[in-house]
C-alpha cells in the first residue's frame, strides 16, 4: 500500500530528478491547488472543469490516494466558497444604478492622473442609510474653464486625501469589460478586489471628516520631498517607495517592460528582500565590529529580526499592496527556510507559505506577482542554494565570483519566469540579463537604500537631508533609465510575441525541469543543450505569426471610438483607426494590438487613419509601439490633418522608424502587393478631395471601399456627415455588402438616400456601451432595419466577419468569452458571473442577507 501511495510521487520524481518524498506538503498542496484552479480560475470552461475534476477523483480513488483526493475536493469547495464570498461583496441592487445620488464614504486610496483623480471608497452609504457591501472606484475629472471661483472650488476639491471622509453627488455603473480577443478582464479584477461599482463625481465633494491618519501624513511628507527634489523620474521613486504607479510616464513603462525590468516598478519580493537585506547587512556589520558583541549577542538572529522589521516598515509605508503582502509572506518563508536549512527542507517551508497565501486569498491563484515570486524563489532554492562563498579567496576573486553568482541567479530567474512574463506583458525581454545585471544592483545598493533613508529622515522633519538623499536615488534612477533606453533601442530590443497557448507553456516547463534534473546530476552540458533547445523551440513558436485561409474582418469593441482590422491570406493585416485619449496608457490602440497578438499577429501592413480626431487616431502611436512592425500609414490629404499636432507626432515617429506615410485623396486606388492571394484586393479612395478644407472636420474623413477577390466589398466611411454623403451620391456610389455606420450612427449621417444607394447586408455601429451621445441613434437604426439591413453594435462585443466558401456571403460572429453566433451575451457563464447568479438567488429566496 505504501508503494501505491508513492506511485505518483515517483512519476514526478523521475521526470525532475527530485526526491519528492522529502517534500510531504507537495502532493497534498498540488491536489488542493488543482481543485482550487478548477473552480476559482477560468483556465477551463465549467463543463470541462467538471469532467477534469471527476477524472482526477476517479484516478486518485482507483490508486487509493485518499488524502490527495480529499485535498482536491477541499480545494474545489474552498474555491467555490471564495467565489460566493466575493459575489456577496460586489452584488448590488438596481437602486444603486438609478441615476445621480448623494453618498457618504471613507477614502481608502487616492490616485492622481493628468486629467483626473481616482478614489477608492469604502463604507459607502446612500442618503436612505443603505450601505454598499463592497468598495467602489470614483473618478473626478479636472475642471475646464478659467473662472476664478470655479478654479478655487476645484482646487479645494482636488485636495482630498486618503483617510478622509467625503459626501458627494455621484452616478454609478457596474464594472464592464471590453469584449475583444486578448482583452484584460477588468470586471474580473474588480470582482476579486471587491469593487462593486464604478462612478463619476458630479460637481464638487464635501469633506465631512478632514482628519488624516498619521501614516497618510507621513506618506504625504515623502511625496512632498520627492516633488521638492525635482528629480526627472520622480514617478519611479513614488512607485518603489510608496507603491503608487499612477505618476509613471508612458515611456518609463515602455522601456522597463521591453527590457524585462518591469518587476522593479512594483513593490514585490525583491523590493521587500532588498530592504531586509540592506538592514540585515548593516546590523551584521555593526555587531561584528567588536569581538565581545559577537560572543555576547546572537548576531545572526538580531540581524534577521532587524531586517524583518525593516521589511515590515517598508511594506507599511507602501500601504501593503497585495503583491507586496504576498511577496513578504513568500520572503518570510524563504528566510525561515534558510534559517532551518540544516533541519528542514527549504521547499517545505516555501510550500507552507504558498498554502497559507491561497488559504486566505484563493483569488491569488491568478496573481502574476505570486507566481513570479514563487517560481523564482523555488528555482533559486533548488539550483542556487548550494552556492557558497570561499572565505580564502582574495577580494578580486570574490568580486568576480559574486558577479558570476549574480549572472547565474538572474539567468535562473529569467528562464523560470519567462512564460509568465511573455503571457502577461506580451514582450520577449531579449536583453533582460544585461538590464537586470545593472538594474538589480543599482536599485539594491542605491535607489532603495537611499530612498528608504530619505523616508526615514523625512519622518524626523529633516527635509533638507531627505531631499539630498532623494536626489541621490533620483540620479541612480535616471542612470538606470538611460541604460534601459539604450537596450530597448538595440535590434530586437522591442520584440513582441503572439499570445502563447497554455500547452506551450506546459511543454516549456517540462523541458526546463528535465534540464534541471541534468543539472542536479552534474550533467551541465546536457542541461545546457536541452534548455537551449527548449528555449529555441518555444521562442520560435511564439514568434511565428498565424495566417488566415480566407478574408476576415474584425470590428473591435473600443468604447466610444472606431477601430477595425482586415485580415487577408498571406499574413496581410490592414487596421483602420485606433482611438485613444491624450496621455492614456491603455486605449483603442493597445486594445487592437493585444487582440492581434492574441489572434497570432505581431505586425500591421497598413494603418489607415480616417481623420484627425482622438476617437479615430488618438491611440495610433500606442498601436504602433505595441507591435513589431507597421508598414504604411494612410492619412487624408487635407489641411486639418497636416496641421494636427497628433498627426505631426505620428509622422515624426514614422520618420524615425522607417514607416511610409501616404497622403490619400479622392481618386486614389491601391492594390495590395507581395502576396499572391492578396494582390487581387483593391482599395479605392472615394473621399475627401485633395486639400479639402470644410468647417466640419468630420467631413474630411477618408472614405474607402474594399473589393475582395470573392466579389464581396466593404465601405469604411469614417465620420462623414450628410454633406459628404450627398457629394458621394452625386459622384455615384456602387452597392456594398458590408459597411461601418458613418459617424458611429449619429443623426447627422446615414441619410435614407445614402442607404438606398449602398443597400448593404450588414451595418456596424462603432459605439461605447451606454455612451453619453446616445449612439447609434434609434431613428438611424430604424432607417437601416426598415431596409432589411442587419445592424450590429460593437458595444455588445467585437464583431468578426469571415468569408469561408469563396463567395460574397459572410459568417457573422460576436465576441463574448469567445467568437459566438449572434449578438449579446451567449454561451456559458463565467465562474464569477455564475457566483453572482447564485448569490442573487440565495438573497431572493431569503436564504442569506
Amino acid at each position: 500500500m505504501q508503494t501505491r501511495c508513492l506511485l505518483h510521487v515517483k512519476i514526478v520524481g523521475l521526470a525532475t530528478g527530485l526526491n519528492l518524498r522529502r517534500w510531504p506538503l507537495f502532493v497534498p498542496l498540488l491536489s488542493a491547488m488543482t481543485g482550487l484552479a478548477l473552480t476559482r480560475t477560468e483556465m477551463f470552461g465549467i463543463a470541462t472543469a467538471a469532467v477534469v475534476f471527476a477524472v482526477f477523483i476517479i484516478i486518485l480513488l482507483v490508486f487509493k490516494q485518499r488524502v490527495p483526493a480529499l485535498m482536491l475536493v477541499l480545494g474545489a469547495l474552498w474555491g467555490m466558497a471564495d467565489l460566493l464570498w466575493d459575489a456577496s461583496r460586489v452584488h448590488v441592487d438596481a437602486d444603486w444604478l438609478a441615476g445621480d445620488m448623494v453618498i457618504s464614504a471613507d477614502v481608502e486610496q487616492v490616485q492622481s492622473f493628468s486629467a483626473y483623480k481616482r478614489y477608492r471608497l469604502n463604507h459607502i452609504q446612500r442618503q436612505d442609510g443603505i450601505r454598499l457591501p463592497g468598495k467602489a472606484l470614483l473618478y473626478q475629472h479636472r475642471v475646464r474653464g478659467n473662472r476664478p471661483q470655479l478654479q478655487t472650488a476645484h482646487i479645494q476639491a482636488f485636495h482630498i486625501q486618503a483617510g478622509q471622509s467625503i459626501r458627494a453627488r455621484v452616478r454609478w455603473h457596474e464594472p464592464r469589460n471590453y469584449h475583444n480577443p486578448g482583452a484584460f478582464d477588468y470586471r474580473g479584477w474588480c470582482f476579486d478586489h471587491h469593487i462593486a461599482l464604478i462612478g463619476s463625481m458630479k460637481g464638487y465633494p464635501e469633506i465631512t471628516d478632514a482628519s488624516v491618519p498619521w501614516l497618510e501624513q507621513q506618506r504625504q511628507s515623502v511625496r512632498s520631498v520627492i516633488a521638492e527634489a525635482g528629480v526627472h523620474d520622480g514617478g519611479v521613486l513614488q512607485a518603489v517607495l510608496l507603491g503608487e504607479r499612477s505618476q509613471l510616464t508612458e515611456q518609463t513603462n515602455y522601456v522597463f517592460s521591453a527590457t524585462g525590468a518591469a518587476h522593479l516598478l512594483a513593490i514585490s519580493g525583491m523590493h521587500i528582500g532588498m530592504a531586509a537585506t540592506f538592514v540585515f547587512a548593516l546590523v551584521w556589520f555593526v555587531l561584528t565590529r567588536r569581538e565581545a558583541w559577537i560572543i555576547r549577542f546572537q548576531v545572526r538572529n538580531i540581524s534577521l529580526i532587524c531586517g524583518c522589521l525593516a521589511a515590515v516598515a517598508y511594506g507599511t509605508m507602501a500601504g501593503w499592496p497585495l503583491p507586496a503582502l504576498r511577496a513578504a509572506t513568500m520572503l518570510a518563508a524563504a528566510t525561515l527556510a534558510w534559517c532551518l536549512a540544516s533541519r528542514s527542507e527549504p521547499i517545505n517551508t516555501l510550500l507552507a507559505a504558498l498554502a497559507l497565501i491561497l488559504l486566505f486569498d484563493p483569488s491569488a491563484m491568478t496573481s502574476l506577482s505570486l507566481w513570479l515570486s514563487f517560481v523564482a524563489t523555488t528555482a533559486l532554492l533548488l539550483w542556487a542554494v548550494n552556492i557558497h562563498q570561499d572565505e580564502t579567496l582574495l577580494w578580486k576573486s570574490r568580486l568576480l565570483r559574486a558577479g558570476k553568482v549574480l549572472i547565474w541567479i538572474s539567468l535562473l530567474a529569467t528562464l523560470a519566469t519567462l512564460p509568465l512574463i511573455v503571457t502577461t506583458f506580451g514582450r520577449i525581454p531579449v536583453y533582460t540579463l544585461a538590464a537586470n545585471l545593472l538594474m538589480v544592483p543599482l536599485y539594491a545598493l542605491i535607489v532603495i537604500p537611499a530612498g528608504l533613508l530619505a523616508e526615514l529622515v523625512a519622518l524626523t522633519g529633516l527635509d533638507t537631508l531627505a531631499v539630498s538623499l532623494i536626489q541621490v536615488a533620483g540620479f541612480a534612477v535616471s542612470l538606470g533609465m538611460n541604460w534601459l533606453t539604450v537596450l530597448s533601442n538595440l535590434p530586437a530590443g522591442q520584440l513582441w510575441a503572439i499570445h502563447p497557448p497554455v500547452w506551450a507553456g506546459l511543454l516549456y516547463m517540462v523541458g526546463m525541469l528535465l534540464s534541471g534534473r541534468y543539472l542536479l546530476q552534474q550533467k551541465r552540458l546536457a542541461a545546457a543543450l536541452l534548455s537551449s533547445l527548449v528555449l529555441t523551440l518555444w521562442l520560435g513558436f511564439i514568434l511565428m505569426e498565424s495566417d488566415v485561409q480566407a478574408p476576415q474582418w474584425i470590428v473591435w469593441d473600443v468604447g466610444q471610438g472606431a477601430a477595425s482590422t482586415l485580415l487577408l491570406p498571406g499574413r496581410h493585416v490592414i487596421v483602420v483607426d485606433a482611438p485613444g485619449r491624450k496621455g492614456s496608457r491603455f486605449n483603442g490602440g493597445t486594445t487592437v494590438a493585444a487582440g492581434l497578438r492574441h489572434l497570432g499577429f505581431t505586425h500591421v501592413d497598413v494603418l489607415a487613419l480616417s481623420h484627425a480626431q482622438s476617437d479615430h487616431l488618438g491611440g495610433a502611436l500606442s498601436l504602433i509601439r505595441s507591435l513589431n512592425s507597421v508598414g504604411q500609414i494612410w492619412l487624408p490629404d487635407v489641411p486639418s490633418a497636416h496641421m494636427d499636432n497628433r498627426v505631426k507626432s505620428i509622422q515624426a515617429y514614422a520618420s524615425g522608424h522607417g514607416i511610409l506615410v501616404r497622403w490619400l485623396a479622392k481618386g486614389d486606388s491601391i492594390e495590395l502587393e507581395n502576396h499572391s492571394q492578396a494582390a487581387k484586393v483593391r482599395l479605392s479612395v472615394l473621399w475627401p478631395p485633395r486639400s479639402f478644407d470644410p468647417t466640419n472636420a468630420n467631413n474630411t474623413s477618408l472614405v474607402l471601399t474594399v473589393h475582395l477577390p470573392n466579389r464581396a466589398n466593404m465601405l469604411w466611411p469614417g465620420d462623414i456627415e450628410s454633406e459628404a454623403e450627398t457629394a458621394l451620391m452625386k459622384a455615384g456610389l456602387e452597392k456594398t455588402g458590408f459597411m461601418l455606420m458613418p459617424h458611429h450612427g449619429s443623426s447627422t449621417s446615414s441619410q435614407m438616400a445614402f442607404l438606398n444607394a449602398l443597400h448593404p447586408k450588414l451595418a456596424v455601429a462603432q459605439t461605447g456601451f451606454a455612451n453619453r451621445y446616445g449612439f447609434p441613434r434609434p431613428l438611424v437604426v430604424s432607417r437601416y432595419r426598415t431596409m432589411g439591413i442587419d445592424v450590429r453594435n460593437t458595444a455588445d462585443g467585437a464583431l468578426l466577419l469571415r468569408w469561408m466558401n469563396g463567395d460574397a456571403s459572410a459568417e457573422v460572429l460576436q465576441w463574448q468569452s469567445g467568437w459566438q453566433q449572434g449578438g449579446g451575451q451567449q454561451g456559458g457563464l463565467l465562474r464569477r458571473e455564475l457566483a453572482l447568479v447564485w448569490w442573487k438567488s440565495l438573497c431572493r429566496n431569503g436564504l442569506w442577507g
